[in-house]
């Protein structure tokens, strides 16, 4: 089923954008149970605030409640990142739904504001045409907000019909400048138009036709002469009423009015225009025609003359055609007080929210419902309406409360909840899936707003959600509404079912496996955010639940002969299927059962560190989180060489995050190490220098103070210094009588030396450095042995070993991510390494050792080469793997990285050499260095082979600082 598969390509893909295609799709099916669920339990597995804007940006909201609501809802309500606050406005911009406008002008109210807020404000005010905004507006924009925002927000203004001195003196400041410079400004083409609605005639001449004449640009000076062009002929006429009719008519006529001259007529021959035309126009379309403009305008004046006519107007709006009622709902004038008693009017409710329930919504707010003797309570006991039960609903929760009385706002939800009663008792009436339809919307509306506890409790109890199963982990995300007690009651409550339709054959696999893990996350989502303690007897029940399911699941799974998608190999190369339910069920009593006893630690870390290995990506976060809280030395290891290690920048991030919790010293040393590295963020560097646990504070302060010596950037450095300081300070000063030999060499000249040979050499890690240094100094002491017999041998192996580590860390993670995804070993099978095939393999190892340059390299190994890539063919998910030393490392990019290739294994790696020679040189220089380091070490090196050691060094420095230039090239890569 392709809803399926775009959940395993989510959860699966290491490539970030390849999850962002997979939110895309998923969001385009979210209209079934499935859809709703699959999109909650993406928020659930942890996401990335890019994966939580991707997915707020792809969502187009309907006019009613639905899952898509309560996603936006609960992210506007929780959220504080400006990324993702922006991406939920635009969904509500591109979905025209304007019921959450008081929280979207919240944002834009706070200080101090963020500039991609302020745009996705701006252009939600274009889309919505909501003048509420107009003094939020007003102050939001100023001179220095960057080009493409104060061209929004001209338009904003536009939109609304508002003339603004402020933004008109803005506009005027851009036209000063150099016509030249205009045109490269992205807000010009949106101030001249602004300006050409807002100013008077007299202002028009001095500011746009006294500068036509000395404008060079034509591109600049034609739109000026168009502008000229329209106003002049309103002005050939005094704009007086004729040409204000004109004016009505010419925009009415266009889908997109740009009422170019509106601030040259007075306010009064508007008016009079506007009386004559509906007075004497007998055509009922052009009367359609001009409601529509004179709204779109947003003039109070003129909508106002509109709002009192008595053919297409509101005075009685049960008696006007219903098309007319269309154009007022469409464009909404806010601000028009006759439209707002009409809508508010208890009497008038069939005529509106049949138009659309978005006006429900908007207008139907907390004071209108629940004001003293208010009519619409009466109304509801009356009708019993779904759609008006759904807006005092979301009137509740859609406030802030710290305005009200909370003592008013408890008696309101009590009233709320007895109207729900009410309408449930009713649902008995109605047929199955509009009733599955009216509690999905309920809880939609609930979700992310303002209730107590109470009022959800109360909610369960009267309506619990077995049809709407996203509900689950959407109330476990958004509030500690309900006890977790009950969630994990009512999902035992609903086993049985479940069980009884999956071995009836009723329900799919993937959709049953769906349905319970996302319960398990659930589970977990809200005991780790809110802190509610699970009982003991909940978490036992889990336990037989999990054990129960996967049984059911291993008995109707039907028997597979060949390996497949979901088999994995253990250690010892034997095979085993996946089982989520066990996995997470693991995952559940690790992070909630405070009670488990070594035995049982034991069995579930098997589970858990399998999962690091075997399980989808992105259910890796989560597994992550239960190793550290095992903090044995066995999970700390898996995370290390498994989590750490990995191509997913945002999971190496979250794994960080969550090793700070650790105790573990491997774990501590593991992050310091971290601080060096180039791919990991100065943010979370930070909180690794800030939030590292203290428990050997002498170890890491030693650590801090050589990561000191490395120069790193002004902010980092920053921190390193008030984190020595404040650990310097905790620890007892002891007095040192010993000694002090003057010291004859410095680190700092020893990193001059280095940098000497890699001018860019701020990217090396502090291990790759360390090797360095150890290498350098052993160097400048040998100067002063003189024919002494001492093995030299450790400064070539060291600087060997710099060189393994460096393209361990510029290479691993890239070549770890190919033999996972299994192309390469795909490949490999087809030219005969999967059955070891030798004519085949021989043919393929021929072809690579007379490769141009490959051919002069002394004592190539194809035995090496043969070994190696029968070694990917043959490796499974589950199957230790890992390439050993630099020549390993050469020969797999020799294999994967040319350009050019006669078996189609080429460009599977982009290292961006400029051509395979290029690659071909870089392999030698690494097989060469190699063989070299292993005679030294195994025969030894003296002081006559100094010519040999300057040799070896010049080629290790060499090789580092191409690893360096390819890193960067990586690394752009993957962005």
């Amino acid at each position: 089923m392709p809803i399926f598969q775009d959940l395993k390509q989510y959860v699966r893909s290491e490539n970030a954008n390849d999850r962002y295609i997979a939110i895309e799709k998923l969001v385009k099916n979210s209209q079934s149970w499935q859809g709703n669920l699959l999109i909650w339990q993406i928020m659930a597995l942890i996401p990335t605030q890019e994966e939580k804007s991707k997915l707020a940006s792809s969502l187009l909201l309907p006019s009613t409640p639905s899952s898509e609501w309560a996603i936006i809802s609960y992210l506007l309500l929780k959220e504080m990142n400006p990324s993702v606050l922006s991406s939920c406005i635009m969904a509500l911009a591109n979905s025209k739904i304007s019921s959450f406008a008081s929280r979207v002008k919240d944002l834009l109210e706070k200080q101090p504001q963020d500039n991609e807020i302020i745009f996705s404000i701006y252009h939600y005010i274009e889309q919505t045409l909501d003048e509420r905004f107009l003094f939020s507006l007003e102050k939001s924009i100023h001179d220095n907000l960057p080009d493409f925002i104060l061209a929004k927000g001209f338009n904003a203004f536009l939109s609304l019909g508002y003339v603004s001195n402020k933004a008109i003196k803005i506009a005027e400041n851009i036209l000063e400048q150099e016509d030249n410079l205009i045109l490269k400004k992205n807000s010009a083409i949106s101030a001249i138009l602004y300006l050409s609605f807002s100013l008077q005639i007299e202002e028009l001449n001095n500011i746009l036709f006294n500068k036509i004449n000395k404008l060079i640009n034509t591109d600049i000076k034609r739109i000026y002469q168009l502008i000229c062009n329209q106003i002049t002929i309103y002005q050939k006429e005094n704009f007086n009423i004729i040409s204000a009719k004109n004016f009505f008519y010419s925009n009415s006529t266009n889908i997109f009015p740009n009422f170019i001259g509106f601030s040259c007529f007075s306010k009064n021959i508007l008016a009079e225009a506007l009386k004559e035309i509906l007075a004497t126009e007998t055509n009922f379309e052009n009367l359609l025609k001009i409601l529509s403009t004179i709204l779109k305008l947003k003039d109070p004046i003129l909508t106002n003359i509109l709002a009192q006519d008595s053919k297409i107007g509101l005075v009685h709006v049960e008696k006007i055609p219903q098309s007319v009622c269309k154009i007022w709902g469409l464009f909404k004038p806010y601000n028009s007080e006759i439209f707002n008693t009409s809508i508010t009017n208890p009497q008038n409710f069939k005529v509106w929210h049949k138009l659309s329930n978005d006006l429900n919504f908007t207008f139907l707010n907390y004071d209108c419902f629940f004001a003293k003797n208010s009519e619409w309570q009466n109304l509801f006991e009356k009708t019993i309406d779904i759609d008006l039960l759904l807006a005092q609903v979301f009137a509740l929760g859609n406030i802030n409360t710290n305005k009200y009385n909370l003592k008013d706002y408890a008696v309101n939800e009590k009233i709320v909840l007895n109207n729900i009663k009410i309408f449930h008792k009713k649902s008995g009436e109605i047929n199955h899936s509009t009733y599955d339809s009216y509690v999905d919307k309920i809880y939609s509306a609930t979700i992310g707003g303002n209730y107590s506890p109470f009022f959800m409790n109360e909610l369960y109890k009267t309506i619990p959600f077995s049809g709407t199963s996203w509900a689950f982990t959407a109330i476990a995300l958004s509030a500690p509404k309900l006890d977790l007690h009950t969630i994990s009651l009512a999902i035992q409550s609903e086993l049985e079912t479940i069980r009884n339709t999956l071995i009836n054959g009723n329900m799919e696999k993937d959709e049953y496996i769906l349905e319970v893990t996302s319960r398990f996350q659930s589970i977990l989502v809200g005991a780790n955010q809110f802190r509610v303690p699970i009982t003991q007897k909940t978490l036992d029940t889990l336990k037989e639940i999990s054990n129960l399911i996967q049984s059911i699941l291993d008995n109707t799974a039907p028997q597979i002969e060949e390996e497949n998608d979901t088999d994995y190999s253990d250690w010892t190369g034997n095979f085993y299927s996946d089982r989520p339910i066990m996995r997470w069920g693991a995952i559940l009593q690790v992070c909630l059962n405070s009670n488990l006893s070594a035995e049982e630690k034991d069995f579930y870390e098997k589970f858990i560190r399998e999962g690091l290995r075997v399980a989808p990506h992105v259910e890796k976060r989560w597994i992550v989180r239960a190793l550290v809280k095992l903090d044995t030395d066995d999970a700390i290891k898996a995370i290390l060489y498994q989590a750490l290690q990995h191509i997913d920048i945002d999971f190496v991030e979250h794994t960080i995050i969550e090793l700070l919790k650790s105790k573990h010293p491997r774990a501590h040393q593991a992050l310091i190490r971290l601080i060096s590295k180039p791919n990991i963020s100065n943010e979370i560097k930070i909180k690794i220098i800030n939030e590292i646990p203290l428990i050997n504070p002498e170890e890491i302060l030693q650590e801090f103070k050589t990561l000191q010596l490395m120069r790193l950037n002004e902010k980092l450095d920053l921190a390193l210094q008030i984190a020595i300081k404040k650990i310097s300070l905790s620890i007892p000063q002891q007095i040192d009588n010993s000694v002090k030999h003057e010291q004859k060499i410095s680190s700092q000249d020893i990193d001059f030396v280095i940098k000497s040979f890699i001018p860019n050499c701020d990217p090396l890690s502090i291990d790759s450095k360390s090797a360095l240094r150890t290498a350098e100094m052993i160097l400048i002491q040998s100067k002063e042995w003189g024919n002494e017999a001492v093995d030299l041998s450790p400064i070539v192996n060291m600087h060997c070993k710099a060189v393994e580590l460096t393209m361990r860390d510029t290479f691993e993670a890239y070549t770890d991510s190919i033999i996972r995804k299994g192309e390469l070993s795909k490949k490999l099978e087809s030219i005969g390494y999967g059955k070891g095939v030798v004519e085949k393999m021989t043919a393929f190892e021929e072809y690579i050792a007379n490769l141009p340059i490959i051919r002069t390299v002394p004592y190539f190994s194809k035995f090496k080469l043969r070994k190696m890539l029968r070694a990917i063919c043959l490796y499974r998910p589950g199957k230790r793997f890992t390439l050993d030393g630099p020549k390993a490392f050469a020969l797999l990019l020799l294999v994967a990285a040319r350009q050019e290739c006669q078996f189609q294994l080429n460009k599977i790696i982009s290292l961006n050499f400029s051509d395979d020679n290029e690659l071909f040189e870089f392999i030698k220089l690494v097989h060469s260095l190699q063989d070299s380091r292993n005679r030294a070490v195994h025969e030894g090196l003296t002081w006559e082979a100094r010519d040999e050691i300057e040799t070896m060094r010049n080629q290790a420095y060499k090789i580092i600082s191409t690893c360096l230039t390819i890193g960067r090239s990586l690394e752009a890569q993957t962005q």
